[in-house]
């Protein structure tokens, strides 16, 4: 098990590591192109991020009738945490590009800001340094956060199904090991029957 776990984590930090590599080294959009180009690159992207949440999730499904209970879940996990870090990288490219044309972002000029106002904003924590003012990033920004809610649900799906199938299993392991007799909550047996 901790092997498998093991794993899992390092495939999760060499996905992080190679899409930060490539967020560092990827053309921006919008730096020089017009604010159309900027938002169908965004629409193209998007496409492709919900391709690979599809393709991930029928890899889920596939695993759900070969494997454990535990197995489905880590893969499930692994694929949300991929699906995660791949619009981190492409909502903050997204901001980049918009932040070149003026009055979308207030404190926003680099890579790092990107990355940093994504991950601020996924995580809820909002300090207002870097804040969206005008109406296209405002509509993404909105649109960021509510499929951060997603995200948040999708996980909630994935772990509290396992988490209580695990449980049932551990009580049931307790349950078999003792007398069915001797249920707590049985009457004596000189009660029965009753008269």
């Amino acid at each position: 098990m901790r092997s498998s776990t093991a794993k899992m984590v390092l495939r999760s930090a060499l996905t992080m590591v190679g899409l930060l590599a490539l967020y560092a080294v990827i053309p921006v959009p919008g730096q020089r192109e017009p604010l159309w180009f900027t938002v169908l690159m965004a629409l193209v992207g998007l496409a492709a991020l919900a391709y690979a949440f599809i393709t991930l999730a029928q890899r889920a499904q596939r695993a759900q009738r070969a494997d454990t209970a535990s197995k489905q879940t880590s893969i499930r996990l692994e694929a949300l945490i991929a699906v995660l870090y791949a619009f981190v990288v492409f909502v903050s490219l997204v901001y980049l590009a918009l932040s070149s044309s003026a009055g979308q972002f207030s404190g926003l000029h680099t890579r790092v800001d990107a990355l940093y106002f994504t991950t601020s904003t996924i995580s809820t924590v909002g300090f207002g340094d870097i804040h969206a003012t005008g109406q296209a990033s405002r509509a993404l920004v909105t649109l960021q956060m509510f499929l951060d809610l997603v995200f948040v649900g999708l996980t909630a799906r994935i772990i509290l199904p396992t988490l209580a199938r695990q449980r049932a299993e551990k009580q049931g392991e307790q349950l078999s090991g003792s007398d069915p007799e001797d249920d707590p909550q049985d009457p004596p047996a000189s009660a029965w029957p009753p008269a």
